[in-house]
């Protein structure tokens, strides 16, 4: 049985950046399992803004597994760092992390957030460097053990289609700017590998509706016509292996993984 590794830096990410594509694979007989890199406590929380930060924090875990049982993901892994604040850690100790993470779970294909973090959220940002060179170290010990392995792991970056953001920003369903900086998305040229989710549109909903403390924000989002990211996902090959990879101007979209 293969096995995927989903790693974000706050509930809901997983959501709504991968949940078709995850849910897909769960279906086609691969296991899936999901880390959390915070409990997402800083968000405005809605009508649970005033809750105590344990409490809410209990509750954004609770949101979380929710969430991803619909899905179909067999494990959550929270490793408590304190939302907000995961920009600021020490080089080495996420990374350390996430590498006995990899190596514990030996996952072969990982997904993370690309390098701006798609909202340009700090933690998002920090998590995907890191995950990256977490995965490189995974990628490099695998071969230590195995030069000739057929099936090298692979690491893919969810993203936002910059074609779409523009068009999201015109409509105002998304803002223009966030965290202070505008809204893009990644070049729709950049991108490897484009999933059809639509068999598990319903899916992807039902783990999104599952977070009531961001109902705020994930309401409208549900509600938006035609909604491109319920039919597909977007993903960008990063690493093969040791092997980095990047698409040239002779190279086709992929449906897979």
């Amino acid at each position: 049985m293969k096995k995927m590794l989903a790693v974000f830096a706050h509930p809901d990410d997983e959501s709504y950046m991968a949940a078709g594509t995850i849910a897909k694979y769960v279906k086609s007989d691969w296991s899936a399992h999901l880390v959390c890199v915070t409990s997402g406590e800083g968000s405005p929380g809605g009508e649970y803004a005033a809750m105590a930060t344990d409490d809410f924090i209990a509750l954004r875990k609770k949101e979380v597994e929710s969430a991803v049982s619909h899905i179909g993901v067999s494990t959550v892994t929270f490793l408590d760092y304190k939302d907000g604040e995961v920009s600021a850690l020490p080089p080495g100790k996420l990374e350390e992390k996430l590498i006995n993470i990899f190596h514990e779970q030996q996952p072969d294909v990982v997904i993370t957030m690309e390098p701006s973090g798609v909202t340009n959220n700090p933690d998002n940002v920090k998590v995907s460097l890191a995950l990256t060179f977490a995965f490189q170290k995974y990628a490099f010990d695998r071969n230590v053990v195995n030069a000739d392995d057929p099936n090298p792991p692979k690491l893919y970056y969810a993203c936002m289609p910059e074609s779409i953001v523009s068009y999201f920003v015109r409509q105002k369903y998304l803002p223009a700017e966030a965290y202070g900086r505008p809204w893009r998305g990644v070049e729709d040229k950049r991108i490897s590998t484009v999933i059809d989710i639509k068999r598990f549109k319903g899916i992807k909903a039902e783990a999104l509706a599952e977070y009531q403390s961001q109902a705020e924000e994930i309401g409208p989002y549900l509600m938006i016509p035609k909604n491109p990211f319920f039919s597909q996902e977007y993903f960008i090959l990063r690493y093969i292996g040791l092997t980095e990879a990047f698409m040239g101007k002779n190279d086709r979209v992929a449906d897979r993984l």
